[in-house]
């Protein structure tokens, strides 16, 4: 009784959030090119009825291309889709916000599965963390979109953006946003220029560009600095000096991938004890013990030594954005320069191939399976408002540039052009760093660590913190041994079973 009660209320509300009315002649030959431009062979006309088409993003305004507080590219291309697809279909294109009670994390999945479970949600488009994507995909609560991309997503839709949104096979994401390499290694060149001579202030990312910045090779200039660095010097004479700064797991994700590693792919197998990954441990294991050479007590919460700004630390993990946020980087007063992260033995051999691992959180836009057509009785389906209109609309509001014959998916370039000119030129001192960034901003791969949220906790036994332990204390087999038994057990049962 329940179940068909529910079933009513969630057709009635359907009915009200979405009545649809096709034209006659439609054939289902929209333009589908997701940049809507008009191009298809016969033009479908709808009424919606004056609906809003509620786009729910993690901050409304900076995601609607008319609100001047817009942060993405192809704000004028955008603009003039949403005119387009607002006349075509009579509707309201609205950005929103999430509710209070859903703002991040595992409130707004809660939020999204509870509205998903009562077919009752009044959003159509959801932007998510990339972390999310697995567990809502899996528990029914986000739409599969493979045969909706085949048919109407734009042809030139990266690769490299369907592996973010696959899990277990399927592809949940579809947007136009490129998941890029953000992050490196950021040294203080002026402090590196003081202690090696202004002739090689810039030396690490030289050696990326001569072929030469390997993990031996970085070791070996960490020793050389740490016998000129005194970790126990005094407040009074201006604090300890170390190498290296930063938590230790944030060195271990992307160093993963300079050898050509991950720990988890979109199957959910772990690769904790594969040599890619155990090598990237024992390695920092290595740096971590010799007295003096890192620094890795910043507090959780922010992740950055406060020596970095003090300049006492020659090099910190991170991201460009830190140099744009006050709590992190933003006004330093020394030259800051990049690095790559240094290529690892199983790369140099040529078994693996160089990517940056990315763990935590890409932008993800998905549709709620509360507007799945199976929902909707047979005989109904053109008086609902469903998951392939959904589709259709938000294909047609996102932009992709024109594609790049070289390759098949839609050209990066601009893109580039726009991450050079917006994040690297203000931010970076020399353009040697610059150029060095761009070498490697494409070859972001996607990670599911942290898909677990017993991955990502602060406390002791989150499967983060003890890859931490073995990192800073040693017995690194043993102890991946046995975390590598308990991460795929809890995949399996969670994700596979």
């Amino acid at each position: 009784m329940r179940k068909k009660s529910l079933l009513t209320l969630s057709l009635f509300i359907l009915l009200l959030l979405g009545l649809v009315a096709c034209n006659g002649g439609g054939n289902n030959n929209g333009d589908g090119n997701g940049n809507g431009d008009g191009n298809g062979d016969i033009e479908e006309t709808y009424d919606l009825g004056g609906i809003e088409f509620v786009i729910r993003a993690n901050v409304g305004n900076r995601a609607d291309p008319r609100n001047e507080n817009y942060e993405r590219m192809y704000r004028n291309e955008k603009i003039a889709n949403i005119q387009k697809v607002e006349e075509k279909y009579n509707i309201k294109v609205v950005y929103k916000d999430y509710p209070s009670n859903a703002t991040w994390g595992a409130a707004r999945d809660n939020w999204i599965t509870q509205n998903a479970e009562l077919g009752i949600t009044d959003s159509h488009i959801f932007e998510i963390s990339s972390n999310s994507v697995a567990g809502l995909a899996v528990q029914g609560v986000i739409l599969p979109l493979d045969d909706l991309i085949e048919e109407y997503g734009y042809e030139g839709y990266w690769q490299k953006k369907r592996d973010f949104g696959t899990i277990l096979g399927k592809n949940y994401v579809y947007d136009d946003v490129y998941s890029i390499a953000e992050e490196g290694i950021f040294y203080n060149s002026t402090l590196l220029g003081a202690l090696l001579g202004e002739e090689n202030k810039l030396k690490p990312t030289e050696m990326w560009f001569n072929d030469e910045w390997t993990w031996e090779a970085f070791y070996d200039l960490a020793e050389t600095l740490n016998e000129q660095l005194d970790h126990t010097r005094s407040d009074d004479l201006g604090g300890p000096q170390y190498v290296m700064g930063g938590r230790t797991y944030d060195w271990l994700f992307p160093m993963i991938g300079s050898n050509g590693g991950q720990l988890v792919d979109s199957n959910f197998n772990s690769h904790l004890m594969e040599p890619e990954v155990l090598e990237t441990i024992e390695y920092l294991n290595s740096l971590r013990e010799i007295d003096g050479m890192w620094i890795d007590d910043a507090v959780l919460s922010n992740t950055i030594q406060p020596g970095f700004r003090a300049q006492n630390i020659v090099f910190h993990t991170g991201a460009d954005w830190f140099l744009t946020i006050d709590s992190k980087w933003a006004g330093l007063d020394f030259d800051v320069d990049y690095v790559p992260y240094p290529v690892g033995p199983r790369v140099i051999s040529g078994e693996r191939e160089y990517v940056q691992s990315k763990i935590k959180s890409e932008p993800a836009f998905v549709i709620s399976s509360a507007f799945s057509k199976e929902r909707i009785p047979e005989g109904y389906e053109d008086m609902f408002l469903h998951d392939e209109l959904i589709f259709k609309i938000w294909s047609e509001i996102i932009h992709f540039p024109s594609i790049d014959e070289a390759t098949g998916e839609a050209s990066i370039e601009d893109m580039k052009d726009n991450y050079y000119s917006t994040r690297l030129l203000p931010n970076y001192a020399n353009e040697i760093s610059r150029e060095a960034h761009l070498d490697i901003w494409h070859l972001a791969q996607v990670d599911h660590f942290y898909s677990l949220y017993e991955a990502s906790g602060h406390n002791e036994q989150s499967y983060i913190m003890r890859i931490e332990d073995a990192i800073r204390n040693g017995d690194d087999r043993g102890k991946m041994e046995s975390l590598n038994n308990e991460l795929q057990s809890t995949f399996d049962a969670r994700f596979k079973n």
